[in-house]
């Protein structure tokens, strides 16, 4: 095919195998004119005689793109070069995602097609210092917004210790037979919505781990070391503020919704810690009252 005409994808588009959908297509994500993702759900590497059929190479030609044009490919933080590696490993059967991830997402990127350059075009274009600047302010907002996801990963990683800790807690004999109804409930409540939580702060840490180590953005690192602060020509200078663009897009996106799931998780946190106290305390006094109840009817007899 020729994947330049493909139109960007509106929704995912389902794959299947037997008439039974076992995984998901998204043509030109984020605008990148050679790329494309797969995303897979765990239950498809439970169907029978499919985890050996679910390789790179079966996802690339159920679609119709050919291996030869492959740059390179990732999944869960593992990356390959299709100029580098063999073509066995886009044979190689995918791993399933982690029990605690929805899908195994595999991204991509194509070889973008040969340029035709003209004689008297043939050398690098200058780089305007208005143009450098500009990209320069770019990625110093991304490397900003990077360590600010860095510092909240750290917080959720503190989160999910602190709510996976809140679920084990149980209640001691005393406690069992003194707590109040009511608070028993509200504890058994506050434990169903941490239980709900969890998957949030697990999959953010699980992306902003992912996300810093991508081919797209190790590139990106290494063009400013190369081009920008070394001032050397500058090939394609469109290309490279479309791609900090989609990147910077892309850092805002996952940095408001992890912003936005800490603030709910922590308040949930807070709150069962909260009812277990109550519930303690109450049981505590509930004990007292009843050993000074007991008390009372022994002096009266």
């Amino acid at each position: 095919m020729n994947y330049s005409e493909q139109p960007p994808s509106k929704q995912w588009a389902a794959l299947k195998y037997r008439g039974e959908k076992f995984a998901e297509v998204w043509f030109k994500p984020d605008g990148e004119p050679f790329a494309l993702t797969f995303r897979i759900p765990q239950r498809s590497f439970q169907i029978p005689d499919m985890g050996q059929l679910l390789t790179t190479k079966n996802l690339l030609g159920a679609v119709g793109v050919a291996t030869e044009e492959v740059e390179s490919w990732r999944y869960e933080g593992t990356s390959h070069s299709g100029m580098n590696e063999s073509n066995s490993e886009l044979s190689r059967p995918l791993p399933p995602s982690p029990q605690d991830v929805a899908h195994l997402n595999v991204r991509v990127s194509l070889k973008p097609p040969p340029q035709t350059v003209a004689p008297d075009e043939s050398s690098e274009p200058e780089f305007p210092e208005a143009k450098r600047q500009e990209l320069e302010a770019r990625w110093k907002t991304i490397l900003d917004l990077e360590t600010s996801m860095e510092t909240l990963r750290i917080s959720m990683e503190g989160l999910r210790a602190e709510m996976e800790a809140s679920t084990r807690k149980t209640l001691t004999s005393e406690e069992k037979v003194h707590a109040l109804n009511s608070d028993v409930a509200q504890w058994n409540k506050g434990k169903s919505r941490v239980l709900y939580a969890l998957p949030k702060v697990r999959e953010f840490i699980h992306r902003s781990t992912w996300a810093a180590g991508t081919p797209e953005r190790k590139k990106l690192e290494e063009f400013f070391k190369h081009h920008i602060r070394s001032r050397n020509p500058v090939p394609q200078m469109d290309n490279v503020a479309d791609q900090l663009d989609n990147l910077l897009r892309d850092r805002q996106v996952l940095s408001a919704h992890g912003v936005s799931t800490y603030q709910e998780c922590k308040s949930i946190s807070v709150d069962i810690q909260g009812v277990f106290r109550t519930l303690q305390s109450n049981a505590a006094a509930n004990a007292i009252k009843k050993r000074n109840e007991a008390g009372a009817r022994g002096k009266f007899f």
